[in-house]
Order: C-alpha cells, then structure tokens, then sequence
C-alpha cells in the first residue's frame, strides 16, 4: 500500500498493529494521553517533526489510552492546530468521523462516555474489559439472528451498564444477570461474543473502516514507506 508520508495514527487496544498495517501504511504511535496535544499546536515530541502535515488520528485509541474526557478531547481535536487535521472513528471527536460508533453518538441514541471506554494491557495493548458499544453491536446481531428476543435487548444492555467499565468482562456480564430472568440470554450472547470476537469486536470494525477511508484519500504518487513504533 502506498501512503503520501504524512498519515499518523495512534493506536491502542481496538485494533492489533499487524492487522492495522495491513490496511494502512503509516506511522503508528501510542495512544495519546491528556496534555499530549495542547490545543493550539501539535508539540508532543513524537509528532513534532510532523508539524505542518496531517496528522490522522484513530481517535478510539485516545480514549482507551487515556481516558481524557469528552470535553477535554473536543477542546483541541475539533479544530485545527498548527497545519494538523485529525480524523477519527469508533469516539467523539475529530473533523472527520466515521463508523457505526459515531453515528450512534450523532443520533443521540449513545451519550455517555463510557460507552467506549475500557482497559488495556499498557505491555500488550491488549483490552481486559467490554466496552458496552460492543455489547451493544452483539446484541444487534445476535436479535437479527434470532438467537436472543429483540424484546430482551434494552434490558440486556441495562444490566451491562451496571457493570463499571473498568470491571466489564465476559464474567462479570453472566454475575450482572445471575439472579435475573435474562440469565440464559446473557449466556447466549457471552458465547456468542466469544465464539466470533472479530465480528462481535465494534470498535475494532470502526478502526478498520477508518483506515479503509484513510488509505482511500491518499493519492497513490509518491509512495513513502513509514515505520511502525
């Protein structure tokens, strides 16, 4: 693939860097941090030389990586700064968004931060808990295939909910709904997470798709070979 030299992303835990190259060819950083990119320029050392290009951000890797808060992010991402354009997906922020994640936020039909949000392994960058956007895209699947009733759906997700983000896990989900009705449907959609986790992985899905509209922008003259960090 063929890449203009001026694509960035930081990645974390949505999407594993061999698959994420296979995609995309760019220079692939850390997810970013608070403070990171103080709004008005693009100083964080690990970009400085960047300065000037577009600098294309898998904005999902911001929240895993560092939690900043809604505010915080749209403070600087949601403008330029310094001859940087962010673009993103699987979050709220950046100038050019896509995926199913986005739009769910766009129609209001997800408002809470930590619908995204999890925790990652800071060796692997692999994630430990369930973002309850993914509960929620399984869910939808699973209906569609009728292996759980859609009438059951809404209360599935509440009971996903009461799960704090940072303990959400496939064991923590069948605790939730234990001493519920919605024990065996909580049962079916774990299996139905675990047995398919690619296709059940929504973040995941929106990165992709992200770096599919990525590589689709940047014209094929010019190719420059970045390396991965």
């Amino acid at each position: 693939m063929n890449t203009d030299g001026r694509t960035v992303v930081f990645l974390g835990p949505s999407l594993e860097l061999h698959e994420a190259a296979e995609h995309l060819q760019a220079r692939y950083l850390a997810p970013i941090r608070r403070g990171d990119l103080p709004r008005g320029n693009c100083r964080w050392r690990s970009i400085r030389r960047h300065r000037g290009r577009r600098i294309r951000t898998v904005v999902g890797s911001i929240g895993d990586g560092g939690w900043l808060g809604t505010q915080a992010r749209r403070s600087y991402l949601g403008r330029r700064f310094n001859g940087c354009t962010p673009r993103s997906g699987m979050s709220l922020d950046g100038n050019d968004r896509v995926g199913w994640i986005f739009q769910k936020y766009v129609e209001e039909s997800l408002r809470a931060d930590d619908e995204v949000a999890l925790l990652f392994d800071p060796v692997s960058r692999r994630a430990t808990t369930i973002p309850l956007v993914n509960v929620r895209w399984s869910l939808q699947m699973a209906t569609e295939e009728e292996l759980i009733q859609k009438e059951s759906a809404a209360m599935l997700v509440e009971l996903a909910r009461s799960v704090r983000f940072t303990d959400r896990t496939f064991e923590s989900l069948l605790q939730a709904s234990a001493n519920s009705t919605f024990k065996e449907e909580m049962k079916t959609l774990v299996e139905f997470m675990k047995q398919d986790p690619l296709r059940t992985d929504r973040k995941r899905l929106d990165a992709l798709l992200l770096l599919e509209t990525m590589q689709a922008s940047i014209p094929a003259s010019n190719p420059t070979r970045l390396n991965h960090n």
